[in-house]
């Protein structure tokens, strides 16, 4: 039982980490692509931040979940 939850959290925590990196990979994209054309993108950027914000809590909290489902 226990090595199914870590086995599940472990799985969340790379998912959620890679999830973060892809989104942070996307705005840069999107900056750099909309730089000098004038228009607003803040819109897009907020809400792609906020997506890697919340990967980052379900990372860190995964992380830690794992560590206390491994045991000591």
């Amino acid at each position: 039982m226990k090595q199914d939850s870590a086995l599940l959290l472990k799985t969340v925590k790379y998912s959620a980490m890679t999830l973060g990196a892809l989104m942070l990979f996307g705005i840069a994209t999107l900056m750099v692509l909309a730089r000098g054309k004038g228009e607003d993108i803040a819109g897009i950027v907020g809400a792609a931040l906020m997506v890697t914000l919340v990967a980052s809590v379900v990372a860190i909290g995964a992380a830690v979940l794992q560590r206390r489902a491994h045991g000591p």
